[in-house]
């Protein structure tokens, strides 16, 4: 999952006071995204994450295991070059995601809010598919948030170590976040990011994209969230839209 969708996936949820107690939660989705990638192929990805989260003070973990439908493979859902010889369509399990992360300022006093985070992907996804590289990654990111009034502006720091499957040298490459996200209606809020990524190997690109997204609270316990990007390099899609249904128990 590329760093967009992960920030979306969190931003409303991370940054918060702690809880009086452990708190559970799930969210599923899907993305769409289609693009050429600078090839002379269109590929299309679908990714339908379950998202599983348990907060505990100023802890919070959290699991994403993925469905994925990729036609013409060329990259990855996070934009990465895929193996070569795959079928015109693959589907089947994606990469799950473990990742953990740490409120080093919940907000209270500054009304500042930093999170530390680490993260895990497992190659659970087959590579011989082009459904992921087929190795282990690691990612540590930062990412921090501030209120100007009604308006929350976000930002992310990261860097993400990959796995070199065989014939490949990956880069690992930093990346970043910049947005915001403001009120615009009862329970509902919307904002924008831009996201930036080095580039993983000598001949690709760095990821260039902006991302619109709205987010409604249905209830206490359930929330829906909308994006649609616009990507604006090789490594990032032509366009990609999704939703994420979240539920809180």
């Amino acid at each position: 999952m590329r760093p967009t969708l992960t920030l979306l996936a969190s931003l409303f949820a991370s940054f918060s006071l702690p809880t009086l107690g452990d708190t559970f939660s799930t969210a599923v989705g899907f993305d769409y995204s289609s693009g050429d990638y600078g090839t002379d192929t269109t590929s299309e990805i679908w990714y339908v994450p379950v998202v599983g989260k348990y907060e505990t003070g100023p802890m919070t973990y959290k699991v994403t295991v993925p469905w994925l439908r990729i036609t013409n493979p060329e990259v990855g859902p996070d934009g990465d070059p895929l193996p070569g010889g795959c079928r015109d369509v693959e589907s089947g399990l994606g990469d799950t995601v473990g990742s953990a992360s740490y409120a080093l300022l919940d907000g209270s006093e500054s009304g500042v809010f930093v999170d530390l985070i680490g993260k895990v992907k497992f190659p659970t996804a087959d590579e011989d598919q082009c459904l992921g590289t087929g190795e282990t990654d690691y990612t540590a990111q930062v990412d921090v948030a501030k209120a100007f009034g009604p308006v929350t502006g976000f930002a992310t720091l990261g860097w993400k170590k990959y796995g070199d499957p065989p014939d490949s040298d990956f880069d690992d490459p930093v990346f970043a976040s910049l947005g915001f996200a403001t009120p615009i209606a009862a329970r509902t809020t919307a904002g924008a990011s831009y996201d930036w990524r080095q580039k993983v190997v000598s001949t690709g690109s760095q990821i260039q994209e902006l991302t619109l997204f709205v987010t409604h609270k249905l209830s206490q316990q359930w929330k829906v969230q909308l994006y649609a990007v616009k990507g604006f390099s090789d490594a990032s899609p032509d366009a990609e839209g999704g939703m994420l249904v979240f539920h809180s128990f």
